[in-house]
């Protein structure tokens, strides 16, 4: 089983999300192969307790494994072209870590459905700490990677 590393290299916090490449097999793929990723980790507007770490807004997978609600530690990929939803005028990608109850991805049109295609299996306390000082404190640095 593949397994991505998460850091949080200011905090001192790294956590392990195992893939789930039965359930998302295209979503593990893409994401394995652009691997690393890093960036700011920003909280969302209108999902809940969600943290999204933008990557290349170049990047698209067809729709697999989706829900409107995924669980505390589950991790998502969202995109969406720039100019089909007013006031959002560019291409984006995202992951989507959800760290807490009640999530909703959303967009400000609404609920949005997303890939889920990983599972935060290790040191997910820690991480749920940090992304909720992130509503406070603002956006924190983030790396994804392979994990050996």
């Amino acid at each position: 089983m593949r397994r991505m590393r998460i850091l949080f290299p200011g905090e001192n916090v790294i956590s392990i999300a195992e893939l789930l490449e039965k359930e998302a097999p295209r979503t593990c793929e893409t994401i394995w192969e652009v691997l690393p990723v890093e960036g700011e980790l920003n909280h969302a507007m209108w999902s809940g307790p969600e943290t999204y770490l933008p990557i290349d807004a170049s990047i698209r997978i067809r729709p697999e494994h989706q829900t409107l609600h995924p669980l505390p530690g589950e991790i998502g990929f969202y995109a969406i072209d720039g100019g089909v939803l007013m006031g959002w005028p560019d291409d984006m990608a995202e992951l989507a870590f959800f760290y807490g109850r009640g999530s909703r991805p959303s967009m400000p049109s609404g609920p949005v459905a997303m890939n889920i295609f990983a599972r935060i299996v290790e040191n997910f306390e820690a991480f749920q700490k940090i992304c909720a000082r992130i509503r406070k404190e603002g956006v924190k640095q983030l790396r994804v990677e392979r994990a050996p």
